[in-house]
């Protein structure tokens, strides 16, 4: 508030030295390993000068998180107001050229994405998703995967837990790979609802090896409404290594996507747990009417 105050009072002043605020123009949520760093390094690159991108920050992590996946230590209310102020601090800017601000969020921030649309319920956002086996794989690539994050949100997630008992099992009797695929489930099972209530402010968009191009042809222009001009689309192509006049490439030769060798690697344990877990909300984000492709 004391932020506000004296940006307000400073403003009255005619200050010339008065910070301003950024305009919150688009916000990245995701399942993780689906390419939401190439989506905060193209926004960033789409207009280094009037464009300001945070990539999992801590200070909105922590009031997006701060009342607890079931809102058990604060209200909703109480967390978006958190938040506000949160972005508002964030958002301030001495750079006259400066204009546009962006978040790319922490994957697990997503099940408590009702906290950022309660704070902003005009601001555009997108989720990512991917392939559930290759998701999996990506999050399981590890020397030990009980260490795996999709594993350890057994033990923080309130969320996790209670889906685990909603699906008549002990925690207990859970193995690694299906902790992974259950709180990969509540990433998604989230998006999708909010999906649903958001009516066309979030999109879904799914990971494919060229990923840049729906970025620049669909979400910077038609949903984030920013303006791709040629210059723009260069330094997002260069960033992502991807040849303008070449989709699909990259510098150092033919592009090949690694969503095929995770197909074909997993285990039968990933492909059960990713089958009977994480496929229903899968489908449902591909089903959704705000999934890109439709």
């Amino acid at each position: 508030e004391l932020a506000r105050e004296f940006d307000i009072d400073a403003a009255e002043q005619n200050d010339e030295t008065a910070p301003k605020i950024l305009e919150l123009k688009g916000v990245v949520f995701h399942e993780s390993r689906c390419g939401s760093t190439l989506a905060a390094n193209s926004m960033m690159a789409l207009n280094p000068v009037t464009n300001r991108v945070y990539s999992e920050s801590s200070p909105p992590i922590s009031a997006l998180r701060g009342c607890g996946e079931d809102y058990s230590e604060c209200s909703l209310a109480g967390a978006a107001n958190l938040l506000k102020d949160v972005v508002y601090m964030m958002g301030r800017s001495n750079d006259p050229k400066e204009e546009n601000l962006f978040f790319k969020f922490q994957s697990v921030t997503t099940r408590t994405m009702d906290t950022f649309r309660t704070a902003f319920p005009s601001t555009p956002w997108i989720f990512l998703y991917r392939e559930p086996v290759q998701v999996m794989m990506s999050q399981l690539d590890i020397p030990k995967i009980s260490r795996a994050n999709c594993v350890r949100s057994k033990s923080s997630s309130s969320l996790v837990r209670a889906s685990v008992l909603k699906q008549g099992y002990r925690m207990e009797d859970m193995d690694s790979e299906e902790f992974c695929a259950i709180h990969l489930a509540t990433l998604c099972e989230a998006a999708v609802r909010n999906l649903e209530e958001a009516d066309g402010l979030g999109l879904a968009v799914k990971y494919h090896p060229d990923l840049v191009h729906t970025f620049l042809d669909g979400v910077f222009p038609n949903h984030f409404h920013l303006l791709v001009d040629q210059a723009g689309r260069d330094r997002v192509l260069k960033v992502s290594g991807t040849y303008s006049k070449n989709r699909g490439r990259h510098a150092e030769g033919d592009f090949k996507s690694d969503s095929e060798e995770k197909e074909r690697e997993a285990s039968q344990e990933i492909r059960d747990a990713s089958n009977q877990f994480l496929l229903p909300s899968f489908e449902a984000l591909e089903q959704s009417s705000y999934n890109i492709k439709k």
